[in-house]
This record gives structure tokens, sequence and C-alpha cells, in this order.
């Protein structure tokens, strides 16, 4: 309950406002989905009010935008806050400009776009018409979904962010960090969430930090402070087969997991790690049971704690399937099925089946039912109905070879 409240999004934006003050910036980017729902009001508006008027009171300028999630609630609280140093761009989809002046000199040109609804399916940037100061450095501060045709959340492309005679564009939306930098072109900065949120969002998360040394000349360099770290990885389990041989393993590879990540300069107070079970091996039948109790393990290592918090089973039997494949019983039928989906997911017949999986996980995962694990959980891909096919296909083909006598000796 204590890292949950020191993990919370309010400590780590007091955290960011505090950073920012004591590391003297010249000022701070906020590029949307700042408050997540709507009655989240209350809750939202005094953390934020009390991080600008303090970021204010040390004469750092705040800049934003609103997006998907905080389009009308973000300006709402922001209302609130009564300072001039404080300021909002686009609101209503309408393309603005401000600058950061420094000495009483203009130093930044910042433009910026805010959502006007939940839903945006127009490139913001086919209305774009504020000119680029030639004397000033330009950053872009926008909500957006990059490279992504047909989304409904401000699709724009790489291209056209870079082709402008930007030296920034700061955006928001997506939560995996990512940074686009090249010659003579703008850069393009995804900070995405300086918390961890869930397991979608693995690898480490904090702020950006931003230094300018002329139009075309920026630094991004990310300042690790997430308090919590998710992380998956591999179990190989080839050959393990005994309980005591899959614990092992397990171990070995949360071990080293954990030491990786507690030697870095900025490690998390808690890693949470989704294990991937895979390989040959004759406990296959029994890994969800034996997985079923690694939620209760714990490793701890300079100060970081590892927890599992999710294991996946894509083990397969010990069984030699080129060998079952030749049969022309229902085994041999099935054994070529699976062959075919490990080694040629391209085949006609392969595919198609494939498609049918995941047009089928999908409206599941669509269904009113799970509504509320829609946001946990990805929408099923490909990759994931074929791994689910394999796993069904494996567990058919156990139950098929238990009816049918061995040779005497062969074990199952």
């Amino acid at each position: 309950a204590e890292l949950a409240e020191r993990a919370s999004a309010a400590q780590m934006w007091n955290a960011i406002v505090s950073h920012a003050i004591g590391g003297k910036v010249d000022a701070v980017f906020l590029s949307g989905d700042i408050v997540d729902e709507e009655n989240r009001f209350y809750e939202a508006t005094g953390p934020l009010e009390r991080g600008i008027l303090r970021l204010a009171e040390a004469g750092i300028p705040t800049f934003a935008v609103a997006g998907n999630h905080d389009w009308d609630v973000f300006p709402r609280i922001l209302d609130q806050v009564h300072t001039p140093l404080f300021h909002l761009l686009g609101r209503g989809g309408r393309w603005e400009e401000t600058y950061l002046e420094r000495d009483g000199q203009r130093v930044l040109q910042i433009v910026g776009w805010s959502f006007p609804s939940r839903h945006v399916r127009q490139d913001p940037l086919t209305n774009f018409q504020i000119a680029p100061d030639p004397r000033l450095i330009t950053v872009g501060l926008l909500h957006a979904d990059v490279d992504a045709p047909g989304s409904e959340y401000a699709p724009v492309t790489l291209a056209e962010l870079q082709r402008r005679d930007f030296a920034l564009w700061v955006l928001g939306h997506v939560h995996k960090p990512r940074c686009w930098s090249e010659e003579g072109r703008a850069t393009v900065l995804y900070p995405g969430s300086p918390q961890a949120l869930g397991p979608n969002e693995p690898g480490p998360h904090g702020p950006w930090l931003v230094e300018f040394e002329g139009p075309h000349s920026v630094t991004c360099r990310q300042i690790v402070m997430s308090r919590v770290r998710y992380e998956e990885t591999d179990v190989g389990l080839d050959g393990a087969d005994t309980s005591d041989a899959f614990e092992d393993r397990v171990n070995d590879t949360v071990t080293a997991a954990l030491r990786d990540v507690a030697g870095t300069d900025q490690p998390p107070e808690l890693l949470m790690l989704r294990l991937n079970l895979v390989g040959a091996t004759r406990l296959c039948g029994r890994i969800d049971e034996l997985a079923g109790q690694l939620e209760e393990l714990e490793r701890f290592n300079n100060g970081v704690t590892a927890r599992i918090e999710k294991a996946t089973n894509r083990t397969r039997p010990a069984i030699d399937l080129d060998e079952l494949s030749r049969r022309t019983d229902p085994t041999g039928t099935l054994a070529r099925l699976l062959v075919a989906l490990e080694q040629d997911p391209d085949d006609e017949n392969i595919a198609e089946l494939v498609t049918e999986a995941t047009s089928r996980l999908q409206s599941v995962h669509r269904a009113p039912a799970y509504t509320a694990l829609a946001d946990r959980d990805p929408m099923p891909d490909r990759e994931t109905a074929r791994q689910v096919l394999l796993r069904q296909g494996w567990r058919l083909l156990e139950a098929l070879r238990a009816q049918i006598p061995q040779p005497h000796g062969e074990s199952e």
C-alpha cells in the first residue's frame, strides 16, 4: 500500500516538479492526457494546481495541450490555476503560439494544438498555418497518433512532423517512450508515461530533459524516475523434467533479470516480471499448476524487489513432432498442423486459420462483459492467436497420445 501511494501519478507529478525546480529548468512541457477520466476532476485539481504554482513560484512556466482523455476536464482544471506562467495552448482544436522569454528576450517559439473532443479523425497538421520564426528555436506541442492511418486520435505522419522547420515536437498519446532524431530534421519525442502504469508499459519510464544548443541541435535525455518497472522475459524449460528443475530455472531467470535492473543507475523500487515459460518438457501438462505458485515468489537486490506479475505457459511436450507427423492417424494430422503453425505461419491454409482465430479472439475482447479488462490487456493480434492455437493443439495432441497404447518401455 505504501509503494502504491509512492508510485501514484500524483506523487510522480510532485517528484517531477521538485526535479524541475532543483534542476532550474527553463520550462515544463505537458503533452496531454494528464487527467484520465472526468470523474477525477476533484482528485486531479489539487496536485496539478499545487505543482503548477510551485513551478511558477520558482519562475518556471508550464506549457501544455489537452489530449483525448482530458480534452474537456484538463482546461476546466487549469482555469482554476491563476498564474500568468501557465499556458494551455490550442483550445478548441485551433493552433496557437506563445513564447518563452529569458531576461525579457524571446528564446523559444512554442506552438500547440489541443483536442476539441474525445475523437479527432483528421490530421491536425492540415490546418497548421503558423510560420516558424527563423530567429528562434521552435517547439511543437501536440497530442497525436503517429503513423496510424485511420486512427481516431489525431493521426499524423512522422515524415510530415520531421519535415517542418521545427527544432522539436513533444507528443502525447503513446505511453511507450520513443525519440526520433535525424540530422537536419525536426526531432520528434514521445516522452511516454513518466510512471509505468501497467504491464503493457515495460522498460524505464520518467520525464525527459531537453537541451537546445541551436535551432537544429537538440539533446533529449530520459530521467528514469518510475518507482515500478515492468519487464517480460523467457524461462527456458527444455529438459526440465522435475518440479525442482522448474523452480531452479525460474529462480535463475528472475535472479538474472533482477540483477540487471538493480544494477542500473536509477533502479526502481519494484520489478514486476511477466514470464513466458517456453521449451519442450515432460512437465508440459503440469506447468499451469506449477506456475500458479509463482505469484508468491519474491526476490530482493540492492533495494529492488522482484515479483511475478504473470506467467504464460508456452511449453510443449517433449515429443518428436516430425516423427509423429508421419503417422496417418489423427495424431499425425494434428502433428502436421502444429509443425506448420510453428514453422510456416505464412502457408495459405495456416494463414486462414490464424485469421479466423484472431477475429474470434478480438470479438471476445470487445464483448461488453470484458470492457473493464480492455485497457489492461491489448487487443489480440495474429501472433497472440497463433500462440493460442499452438497451446491448444499441444494439449489436444497430449490427450490423443494418451489414448494410444505405447510400445513397451516408452514413457510419456
